[in-house]
């Protein structure tokens, strides 16, 4: 199964990107209140619409979406806007501290000393997990710091496993099997398509 990059990211016009968290409900017949449970499984999803392209320009994207044969094969998805963190990670080389670390926090070593590192809203990507940061992150002294994110995670990375800030994505699929391309008497295509993602 193939992973696609998606084409042509200068004629993005818009994108909407966004969580679903994992969550169980249920309201009491009695009180009416309602006991929540927040469970893993947590996805991210994504909707493209290119700005109106000429065929020359439109094939591109056009080959792309039958490419994905569906939801036969994948594509990496991310925030179209945040694909590098606001904090400063010049001289830091993020790695996983320890095995075994579950739900929404990780702690790290490798980060340059008593640096803002990442800020609340940036994205880094772990054991082939995207997530965000939910709060801003310092380093201490040593180069240790702890990074609290959404959504948790689905399996405990490695000992030394990277953090990548870089152009962090996730593996996603289209959230149906059609694609379709509008085509306008002004000879424009209008291309649009949604994923979410998958693991």
């Amino acid at each position: 199964m193939a992973i696609l990059t998606i084409p042509k990211t200068t004629f993005f016009r818009s994108a909407s990107f966004g969580l679903e968290e994992n969550t169980e409900t249920f309201t009491s017949p009695i009180s009416n209140t309602i006991p929540t449970l927040a469970r893993t499984g947590g996805r991210w999803y994504l909707t493209i619409n290119y700005a109106p392209m000429k065929r020359a320009d439109a094939q591109s994207v056009i080959a792309f979406l039958t490419k994905l044969r569906g939801r036969g094969n994948s594509f990496n998805g991310y925030d179209p806007l945040a694909t590098s963190p606001l904090g400063d990670v010049s001289g830091s080389t993020l790695l996983v501290d320890g095995a075994s670390q579950t739900g929404t926090s990780l702690t790290v070593d490798g980060a340059e000393a008593s640096t803002l590192i990442l800020k609340a809203g940036d994205y880094f990507e772990v054991n082939n997990e995207l997530k965000m940061v939910t709060d801003d992150v310092t380093s201490d002294a040593s180069g240790d710091a702890t990074i609290n994110f959404s959504p948790s995670l689905r399996s405990s990375p490695s000992d030394n496993a990277s953090i990548t800030t870089t152009n962090p994505n996730c593996e996603m699929k289209l959230v149906d099997d059609s694609v379709t391309w509008n085509e306008g008497v002004d000879s424009f295509y209008n291309i649009s398509f949604s994923g979410i993602e998958v693991f």
